[in-house]
């Protein structure tokens, strides 16, 4: 009986297969995809699954969509191991999405809008303006916080907006006193917070900090020096109209123009061309492009110019104000220069794959992200019309192919 029906649920799957196979072929372009890119879309569904509190009817569906497709492969046994795999999959990201909101919940249930002393790690200082008024944005790394009773360590950040003076620098350990958090009513800032990994933003004119600890140097604050020299000295020998663009494009730091850029905001919006504002992976790509067509006229070997691009891109990245569409970009091409030094084969799709899912790791609510959903998905559109236009190459001219 058992074999009679290994049998027919082997014919039956082979006529299936077949018969998929061929309206594939018949209407679609079919691409190699990622091992990755399956597991992906089953972390991403668990993330949605948890974000809309759907039914465990959900879970349920995906075991028995799971079971069916493992089916025509595997055994009863096997197809039943595959499916609890990909189920746990799908539950795992339903559960970091949770975890993430637990943590935030968590600090305000610790806290419970009492004032409360944090210490923590000047990570950045920025400058914006606020209401017409100068504000420094105070970046602190909590390590620990003390209400009344006890004390608990966050690994998360809070913001700090101050209008006077101060003698905080980045690396500088300090404790901050009475301070008071208040959760965010808005959803959406919440969940932006989250993203950010930040636990609350606070507004103190002036903040009761005592210095605990100021190391004489630091890499972090080198590079923070480095970073605020070039905004001034690109402010003294640029037009306004340059500097605001070269600042929010090139350097991505909008809060530093926030104010110059309202009116040009406007414009852009009222076309419908807000986006041409934001900073991408185009201009780490024109970044790149330019230095290529420097070092071609250098007389340097293959790889020491590829090495060279790497470090340029890296010092151009800890120099400016990165943004998710910005890292991705430069993932990707660390990822693909790396291949061609080592000799290893490049997919896109894969690393795209595979820089999507960190993404998701490092924080879930990525996911529900238009910057995040535009970067990666244009990005995938990208990588399947390249992948389709070397198919076409190779079916149309497969001896040219060859020689390559």
């Amino acid at each position: 009986m058992c074999y009679s029906f290994s049998i027919m649920k082997k014919i039956f799957f082979f006529h299936l297969q077949s018969n998929i196979a061929a309206f594939l072929k018949n209407y679609f372009h079919l691409i190699t995809i990622s091992p990755l890119l399956p597991l992906l879309i089953l972390f991403s569904a668990g993330v949605v699954w948890q974000h809309y509190a759907l039914t465990s009817l959900f879970i349920i569906s995906l075991f028995f969509v799971s079971f069916l497709y493992a089916l025509h492969q595997y055994t009863i046994a096997q197809s039943f191991m595959w499916s609890a795999l990909y189920c746990l999959i799908a539950i795992s990201g339903g559960l970091l999405y949770q975890k993430e909101l637990a943590d935030y919940d968590a600090f305000y249930c610790f806290t419970h809008n009492r004032p409360v002393t944090i210490t923590g790690t000047i990570e950045d200082l920025n400058e914006t303006t606020i209401g017409h008024k100068k504000t420094t944005v105070i970046t602190l790394a909590v390590q620990q916080i003390q209400n009344d009773q006890t004390v608990k360590k966050f690994n998360k950040y809070i913001l700090l907006y101050t209008t006077n003076k101060h003698t905080m620098q980045i690396s500088d350990t300090v404790t901050i006193s009475h301070v008071v958090c208040k959760k965010a009513k808005n959803e959406q800032l919440m969940h932006y917070q989250i993203r950010e990994q930040v636990i609350a933003t606070i507004f103190a004119d002036k903040p009761a900090y005592i210095i605990i600890n100021h190391p004489t140097w630091t890499m972090k604050r080198c590079i923070f020096e480095q970073k605020q020299k070039i905004l001034q000295q690109c402010k003294k020998k640029l037009s306004p109209l340059t500097f605001l663009f070269f600042t929010s494009f090139f350097l991505g730091n909008r809060q530093y123009v926030k104010n110059s850029l309202e009116d040009t905001n406007e414009q852009f919006k009222r076309w419908g061309i807000f986006h041409f504002l934001s900073r991408s992976g185009l201009h780490l790509a024109l970044f790149v492009i330019t230095w290529q067509n420097i070092l071609k006229y250098i007389p340097f070997s293959f790889v020491f110019k590829n090495i060279a691009l790497i470090v340029l891109s890296v010092i151009y990245a800890l120099l400016s104000w990165s943004n998710p569409p910005f890292i991705r970009s430069l993932c990707l091409f660390l990822l693909n220069k790396t291949c061609l030094i080592t000799k290893h084969s490049y997919n896109l799709f894969h690393y795209l794959t595979l820089t999507c899912f960190c993404f998701l790791l490092y924080c879930p609510l990525y996911l529900f992200f238009l910057d995040f959903q535009l970067t990666f998905g244009i990005t995938f559109v990208l990588a399947w019309f390249n992948q389709l236009h070397s198919q076409y190459l190779h079916e149309q001219y497969p001896s040219q192919q060859s020689n390559y």
